[in-house]
């Protein structure tokens, strides 16, 4: 119900969890690059449980950061303009 799962490792005990993808382009265990493209969200045909909740007419993308296990906050993660990057 929440479309293709993906748990990137980042090292360091975190790791992303993202949900809602049509198609994963990438292989368990490959290693990826920041900015390398690694799934697709498809064309909304397919409803996951979250969009059809929501009402949602385009995808939905579920995303999780987890540091040892536990979710944590993403504010820290996110860039708060086009222009700055983000530290983690």
């Amino acid at each position: 119900t929440y479309g293709q799962l993906l748990i990137i490792n980042a090292g360091g005990g975190y790791y992303v969890v993202l949900a809602g993808m049509a198609r994963i382009s990438v292989n368990v265990g490959q290693f990826v690059l920041a900015g390398e493209p690694i799934a697709s969200m498809g064309d909304g045909a397919a409803k996951t449980a979250t969009a059809i909740a929501i009402g949602a007419s385009q995808p939905v993308l579920y995303v999780e950061f987890r540091k040892d296990g536990a979710a944590i906050d993403p504010g820290p993660w996110w860039a708060k303009a086009e222009l700055e990057k983000v530290r983690g």
